[in-house]
């Protein structure tokens, strides 16, 4: 039987600039994070940027993704760069516009191989919607033992975003 356990969460009670979970546990199979979030940029859609240990080298991240955007169609893949999932901004967004996102890491505390994960993100605002599902590659074989997110091009997460990491096992 399959277990989850909520690791740590994190709910900005005040405007942040980055949420971080460090010193996570070897102990779990897998990891998951839950997120709702918003930034403070005033556009309708913003990007957030994710670092895994701390390591802010764009040339270490790859990633993958379909997108459904409005009305357009699409997918693309970018190498060296740490920016990953859409968010909502500001601009537009009522107060219960904030996007939801699941982040899924296997194998996370595994030194054999590069760490993978994919995601599926819904951002909105009241003029635009966005879809994703995509995939990131982080070309390290470290066990996963910190996470930090930051917005792309904002100040700050807004209060009411919410973050919660979960792990996983099979028993």
């Amino acid at each position: 039987m399959a277990v989850i356990e909520a690791i740590a969460t994190t709910y900005l009670e005040a405007d942040t600039a980055s949420v971080t979970f460090s010193g996570i546990p070897a102990t779990y199979e897998h990891l998951q994070l839950r997120m709702s979030v918003k930034d403070d940029r005033a556009l309708t859609i913003d990007a957030m940027d994710f670092f895994i240990n701390g390591d802010t080298t764009a040339a270490n991240y790859t990633y993958h993704v379909m997108y459904a955007y409005d009305s357009t169609l699409g997918a693309y893949g970018i190498t060296s760069n740490i920016q990953v999932f859409w968010i909502t901004g500001s601009k537009d967004a009522s107060a219960a516009d904030y996007a939801a996102l699941v982040l899924d890491i296997p194998d996370y505390a595994s030194t054999a191989k590069n760490t993978v994960m994919t995601w599926t993100a819904a951002s909105h605002s009241n003029s635009r919607t966005r879809l994703d599902k995509g995939s990131k590659l982080w070309d390290d074989t470290s066990a996963v033992t910190s996470l930090t997110f930051e917005p792309s091009n904002a100040t700050n997460f807004v209060r009411g975003s919410e973050f919660t990491l979960y792990g996983l096992k099979s028993s």
